[in-house]
């Protein structure tokens, strides 16, 4: 999910001098680097490993200000948003913090609090980031940059569990017309509530690398994060390796990224390239995303996204993919009932208004993904099953 903030920080942990690292010898055209001097990592279980099929966003347990939480961990947005009531001080947030707030911009839920410093514990994992600790929530369709939604709507206008009403039915229809494509969550965004925080760890989201925890690790079971550690995550469909190294790339293909304009601190990647096909037409390149938050899609085509197309994509190219997938367009009045046979489709599918494919969380049925943060790479490894 892309989302809007009112702050763009000085990064946290200035970004270290990355050296340039040998390639493996492969005939692979897209070989990873070498990672054989970073040794350190951790394999961080999810919650709810195993669920069926990603059917569930993933969760990891956190510890906040001594305080056990549960966080979806969500590829789709950057930044963590944790709720004033576990353990923050209001005296402190006005007094140490910055009035600031998070726009959803597809789901249109308006998040309010202070940008502060935090420390999370991720299973062990010592991290720190610029995190939004919220005081107020609330669903504003209208929203616009320095204006705080004094008459927000209900609650279930963001979330589309109002009763079906004309008015009702042209908001809902004008949220999804206008979505961007990059992670909208009406039915599957999942509100913070007692023990619970929202944890996003994706790059090139909109907000640079000071708010993505997995970007700031600072130790691994009290030991300090030293030069066998590299910046980055291995997503499996039970858990996430923090710290990449050669072991855990394994078997991966990888694509170099490019860093994003006036990025933060020499770490702020751009999404990889893809391209996307529609009914065996053109192929057209795009961005690719697949956001564990939500377990529909998103794809931009040369045609419109009606119903029953065939859509193709490939990554990063078409000619030599490292990573493939096919699926129909269903729409949201059908979801979940076309196309099940096939591990990788999602529950329905959307228009993005950018270039390019968000598959969504079922995309992982079908692969592992790794992050190299400190240089820079994506990959993908095809599940053996």
């Amino acid at each position: 999910m892309r989302r809007s903030v009112a702050l763009v920080a000085t990064t946290l942990l200035a970004g270290r001098g990355v050296q340039a690292l040998p390639v493996t010898p492969t005939e692979n055209r897209y070989p990873v680097p070498s990672y054989c001097a970073f040794t350190e990592s951790k394999f961080l279980p999810f919650n709810n490993a195993g669920n069926e099929n990603w059917k569930d966003a993933p969760t990891l347990s956190i510890t906040v200000n001594g305080r056990p939480l549960v966080a979806t961990m969500d590829t789709g947005s950057t930044g963590i948003v944790i709720d004033a009531k576990y353990g923050f001080n209001n005296t402190y947030l006005e007094k140490n913090c910055e009035i600031g707030h998070v726009f959803y911009t597809s789901s249109h839920w308006l998040q309010e609090g202070y940008w502060c410093t935090t420390d999370v514990d991720v299973g062990g994992v010592l991290t720190s980031a610029l995190a939004l600790i919220r005081t107020r929530e609330v669903c504003c369709p209208t929203f616009k940059e320095g204006d705080r939604c004094q008459n927000p709507e209900k609650a279930c206008v963001c979330k589309g569990t109002c009763t079906t009403t004309v008015e009702q039915g042209i908001l809902e229809r004008n949220i999804l017309e206008k979505d961007d494509g990059n992670g909208a969550r009406i039915e599957a965004r999942q509100t913070p509530t007692v023990g619970k925080a929202y944890m996003g760890i994706g790059f090139a989201r909109g907000n640079p690398p000071s708010h993505n925890l997995f970007m700031n690790v600072k130790s691994i079971d009290g030991v300090p994060a030293g030069s066998k550690f590299r910046t980055g995550y291995v997503i499996t469909s039970s858990g996430v390796w923090l710290g990449i190294t050669k072991a855990n790339t394994a078997g991966f293909s990888a694509v170099k990224l490019n860093l994003r304009e006036g990025n933060a601190d020499g770490r702020d990647w751009g999404e990889p390239p893809c391209y996307v096909q529609v009914n065996g037409g053109d192929w057209t390149n795009g961005t690719f995303l697949a956001d564990t938050g939500i377990p529909n899609a998103y794809v931009k085509g040369d045609i419109p996204n009606k119903e029953g197309n065939e859509i193709a994509i490939r990554i990063p190219d078409p000619t030599s993919p490292f990573g493939e997938v096919q699926f129909v367009s269903v729409p949201k009045s059908k979801a979940g009932t076309v196309g099940t046979e096939n591990p990788m489709q999602p529950t329905w599918v959307g228009i993005r208004t950018v270039p390019g494919v968000n598959t969504g969380r079922r995309f992982y049925n079908g692969y592992d993904l790794y992050f190299d943060g400190d240089g820079g790479y994506f990959g993908l490894r095809k599940k053996s099953n």
